[in-house]
């Protein structure tokens, strides 16, 4: 593995990428750090869930800022998966939300039916399952307000440059999408907006419009993760994580969750921080300025996007709503997870969700071995 690396700030030029009508639910709208540190962080990553059906991963930490004029040093860990040879593919930079990592993406459930990562190499892609700064095996910064929905964008563009360079897994891979969820949605978003240099874009688990639930109901939900039994007064200030025993209520439909899987996310929660809540929807505001194709993704049931005012009934309901919101080079597609929740990883009926999105990406992006199908 490489030693530590400072990241370019250059940019790739992007070419324009599209596909064609696709899924039924699918609709197109057109700082040095020390070896023991490095050792010990990277030995937090537990066990891939996807590695069961076969796949490689290949844990990864690299040394990222958390602005351009910044110069502290932070560490970044991810996973770099895929099956077979890893070739100069297409990969999936997965982006978890607020109190998760990256288990989000790679659920540790009995039958794997949760882990994205699991389908999405199975797909022929490769995926690279980070820990946001702030959280899991990543460094965890004393000042908590450094880190907002700016630095997390700033930091994914450092990993998307790096990934076409070849600086991770020793494969300068020559397509890039940024697949985010909930707050990793807003950086996924941000970064494409503000740095354009990623070849597909998929946002679930936010939109625009919010409910009001979002605000009476969830936030008061959150505490400060110092008071945590997970946690304790170790944490610095300014980290916060959800209450023991809300995450059903919060993330879920009930009727459409194992309760299993309920069980091992409140094991597996993670934290958040004052400076991404006081900026949680500051993706929104580079929407209009994403030039790659964009998929939409929600639960149907979304507590925080959805009820009888604001409709996620079907994918038309959810353009109807966004499609004001994103150029037309956005091509702008949606899909929803009949009955899901806001965490549409981790309901039952997830497989239905991974397949539309690498179907989508299959047609919009282009697969491992062709271009998109389509184009806009």
């Amino acid at each position: 593995m490489p030693g530590t690396t400072r990241f370019p700030r250059d940019v790739s030029g992007r070419r324009a990428r599209d596909g064609k009508r696709g899924g039924r639910r699918i609709l197109r709208r057109s700082s040095t750090l020390s070896l023991l540190a490095l050792a010990g962080l990277v030995g937090a990553h537990t066990a891939p869930a996807a590695a069961a059906a076969g796949v490689t991963c290949q844990p990864v930490t690299r040394t990222v800022t958390l602005t351009a004029v910044e110069s502290a040093p932070q560490l970044l860990a991810g996973r770099l998966c895929w099956r077979g040879a890893l070739t100069r593919t297409t990969v999936q930079v997965l982006v978890h939300g607020l109190t998760y990592d990256h288990h989000y993406w790679d659920f540790p459930a009995a039958t794997g039916d949760q882990s994205y990562v699991a389908a999405a190499t199975a797909a022929g892609y490769a995926t690279f399952d980070v820990d946001r700064v702030g959280v899991g095996a990543s460094s965890r910064p004393a000042n908590a307000s450094v880190l907002t929905t700016g630095s997390a964008a700033y930091v994914l563009h450092q990993v998307v440059q790096s990934l076409r360079t070849g600086e991770i897994g020793g494969t300068a891979f020559r397509k890039v999408i940024t697949v985010g969820h909930s707050f990793g949605s807003q950086a996924v978003a941000k970064e494409a907006g503000v740095y354009g240099d990623v070849d597909g874009v998929v946002l679930s688990g936010s939109m625009h419009d919010t409910t009001t639930e979002t605000f009476t109901e969830v936030l008061p939900q959150f505490y400060p993760a110092q008071l945590d039994p997970k946690f304790g007064p170790l944490i610095p200030a300014g980290y916060l994580t959800t209450i023991p025993g809300t995450r059903g209520g919060i993330f879920y439909n009930l009727a459409d969750a194992d309760p299993s899987v309920v069980a091992t996310d409140e094991q597996l929660k993670q934290t958040a921080t004052d400076g991404e809540v006081a900026t949680v929807t500051n993706g929104n505001l580079e929407t209009q300025d994403i030039a790659a194709p964009v998929l939409l993704a929600v639960g149907q049931t979304d507590a925080l996007f959805c009820n009888a005012s604001l409709s996620c009934a079907d994918s038309q309901a959810v353009l109807a709503r966004e499609s004001g919101n994103y150029a037309a080079t956005a091509c702008l597609d949606a899909y929803v997870l009949p009955m899901a929740g806001h965490s549409i990883n981790l309901h039952l009926n997830a497989p239905e969700w991974f397949a539309a999105a690498l179907d989508w990406t299959d047609r919009r992006v282009g697969t491992r071995v062709g271009p998109p199908t389509q184009p806009c």
